[in-house]
């Protein structure tokens, strides 16, 4: 693994931030496309630390892109999967980076493993897997890392939600990171010769549901919380039934898209899959040591914040 040249689009988002973080420390080149600079100071700081940022009006003018893309080994679509970046967006991107001679392309994934999930099982990696056909038979070089869930959204606590929301079956193992080791991971796996068109899924932390909400009220006997369960039945229906308004507090996802999100963690039991084409994060990285959720099941800030 020598230094590289990586082009990240979606550096201000919360995977992104980690990500590029942790590319730069790595030694690596990057290139952050953005269409404008943001109001905050993060693209400002990476710049401050090496980073080169490209102006790009138009993200989906092929040619700009590919000029932009000029000398880069790996593109990173660090960005939420809606259905129009996945659908509209990805493909320019991938020709873009084939045009520019880009030798990795890395979509957007971040999340349960796609590729393990059966076309029919949710909307959106419907909408991922048809763009991974694609990705695949292009001839560039892929990598698809799965971190699968993120502590501030899988473990139980009070920052989304007015009451604790558990899903479908309570026993399923959990696989769930803090965000800056996810970052950190990621910027390991897309710039490692041994993850070229494989998929990667970090796999340091798992507890299941029902073992999160004992550890909550070990820590916190004294505290009345609240709860709130949504049986594998009800997310069964939900993602046939939903429509395509987003009423989530969190997120941008449609209904639909939401509830086969949940179907396919906490029915199905597809966040995270260990098969032949999968790396493992711990076995590629033995010596990592991630943030524990029961630590931070025991912090107050963490479990009581918002």
């Amino acid at each position: 693994m020598g230094k590289q040249h990586v082009a990240v689009i979606g550096a201000a988002g919360q995977v992104g931030v980690p990500l590029t973080r942790g590319l730069l420390s790595l030694g690596h080149d990057v290139t952050i496309i953005t269409r404008k600079k943001q109001q905050d100071t993060t693209l400002a700081d990476f710049e401050q630390l090496g980073a080169k940022i490209s102006l790009c009006a138009d993200m989906h003018d092929t040619e700009l892109m590919a000029d932009i893309l000029q000398g880069v080994d790996t593109l990173v679509a660090s960005v939420p999967a809606s259905k129009s970046i996945i659908e509209q967006s990805e493909p320019i991107w991938l020709n873009a980076a084939m045009k520019a001679g880009v030798k990795r392309f890395v979509p957007t994934e971040f999340g349960c493993h796609t590729q393990a999930i059966e076309m029919g099982d949710g909307e959106v990696f419907d909408n991922k897997k048809r763009f991974h056909d694609l990705l695949m038979n292009s001839g560039i070089g892929w990598t698809l890392f799965y971190n699968g869930g993120i502590f501030d959204y899988f473990l139980p606590n009070l920052r989304y939600f007015r009451k604790i929301t558990t899903f479908g079956d309570l026993d399923l193992p959990i696989y769930t990171h803090d965000i800056d080791d996810i970052g950190y991971l990621a910027a390991l796996a897309v710039t490692d010769d041994r993850t070229l068109n494989m998929c990667v899924q970090v796999d340091y932390n798992a507890l299941s549901q029902h073992e999160m909400l004992a550890q909550l009220k070990r820590n916190w006997p004294d505290y009345s919380f609240e709860y709130q369960h949504f049986s594998s039945e009800y997310i069964s229906a939900m993602k046939e039934s939903a429509g395509d308004e987003v009423t989530a507090k969190k997120g941008s996802e449609t209904d639909k898209e939401r509830w086969g999100i949940n179907y396919a963690i906490y029915v199905i039991g597809k966040l995270a899959v260990f098969n032949e084409q999968t790396l493992r994060t711990s076995e590629l990285y033995p010596d990592y040591v991630c943030k524990r959720p029961e630590e931070v099941l025991s912090d107050a800030q963490f479990v009581f914040e918002g």
